[in-house]
């Protein structure tokens, strides 16, 4: 929908507004507080015509307005301006990943700490699903008679161990060539990739130990990834409640929002194969998201996107600040994610 300069510019002074003091905002106090250039009378008229194309709407008819789900939609794409993260913000954000090992779980944990704590909102993040792990090392070892101890360290880190029987009592020798080959040849694929793609086209090639034929239908079915659930990090609640203070109905939205796991997977998971960052502001994203924006990005291993992260609050959040924070943050943790991974 196309407004006016003047409409563009109203509407936006006053969602500015709205962001920073949480409550309706009328003519007067665009025409005390923002450089404008018209009248009361003038403007009182514009945000007349905003409200009836729908972008505003009035809580008491002689109160200021506030903007609507349309209102937040045409702020975001159209008028918002994005601004950079500070030095002093990147830092803070580098610092957090500085105290930690290096494990994906540890990584992960600490991405939804420092998205609530620099948003003021909750921060989310998804783990990444098993089966989109990457192979990094295979190793067979031999246990007894014809058991043999699969194990294969993931890129993630992950270490998954697999027994399985094969039709002989294969040597440690024996064991270690076909470990080789598959190492040569299925590192960096994920396991549907490995079972799928990788194993058929090596039995087509015949370019591998003789043994590895024998068994490669064995191996192929140790590859089925574990279909446990992905893991789920949350943090920031109490900022929750400083934000939706006298919105008791958006609070219990938000809280039972978050609290339906199944459901958080489910519309993260919807997002990870999108570029860049994603606003779902109100009723775009559920029936439970009344009053609730979401700001998200996927993270990579590398090229392979991996998992989705993001943060939950009021619509009336400093889109200004968190669009860029979780920008920012989704990169830095693809190329913690990639560094650890090779």
């Amino acid at each position: 929908m196309e407004l006016s300069q003047r409409h563009r510019m109203i509407l936006k002074a006053l969602i500015d507004e709205f962001i920073d003091e949480n409550r309706p905002v009328g003519s007067k106090t665009l025409f005390d507080k923002h450089d404008i250039g018209l009248s009361p009378a003038s403007i009182r008229a514009v945000l007349k015509d905003l409200e009836d194309m729908g972008f505003l709407a009035s809580r008491h008819t002689s109160g200021g307005r506030i903007p609507t789900e349309q209102g937040y939609r045409f702020y975001v794409d159209s008028l918002l301006v994005v601004y950079e993260l500070t030095l002093k913000e990147k830092q803070r954000i580098q610092e957090e990943y500085l105290k930690m090992q290096f494990r994906l779980d540890q990584i992960l944990k600490a991405t939804a700490s420092v998205l609530a704590s620099l948003s003021n909102t909750a921060g989310i993040v998804i783990g990444p699903a098993k089966s989109l792990d990457t192979l990094k090392h295979v190793e067979l070892i031999h246990v007894h008679g014809d058991e043999v101890l699969m194990i294969m360290v993931m890129r993630s880190g992950a270490v998954v161990h697999r027994n399985v029987f094969l039709d002989r009592n294969y040597s440690q020798e024996e064991l270690y060539q076909i470990s080789k080959y598959l190492n040569e040849n299925a590192k960096g694929y994920d396991m549907f990739e490995i079972q799928e793609s990788v194993i058929p086209k090596l039995l087509n090639k015949k370019d591998g130990p003789e043994d590895f034929y024998k068994v490669s239908d064995v191996i192929a079915a140790a590859m089925t990834p574990d279909n446990s659930e992905v893991s789920l990090y949350i943090d920031g609640l109490k900022n929750l409640y400083g934000r939706f203070r006298d919105e008791e109905k958006q609070l219990n939205q938000v809280l039972s929002l978050l609290d339906d796991k199944r459901l958080l997977r489910e519309f993260f998971g919807e997002h990870i194969d999108h570029e860049g960052v994603i606003t779902v502001i109100g009723k775009e994203g559920d029936g439970l998201m009344d009053g609730v924006a979401i700001i998200t990005s996927n993270y990579r291993m590398g090229e392979k996107r991996i998992g989705t992260m993001g943060i939950i609050g009021p619509q009336r959040m400093d889109y200004n600040r968190a669009l860029p924070l979780v920008d920012f943050t989704s990169k830095l943790v693809s190329e913690m994610i990639t560094r650890i991974s090779r």
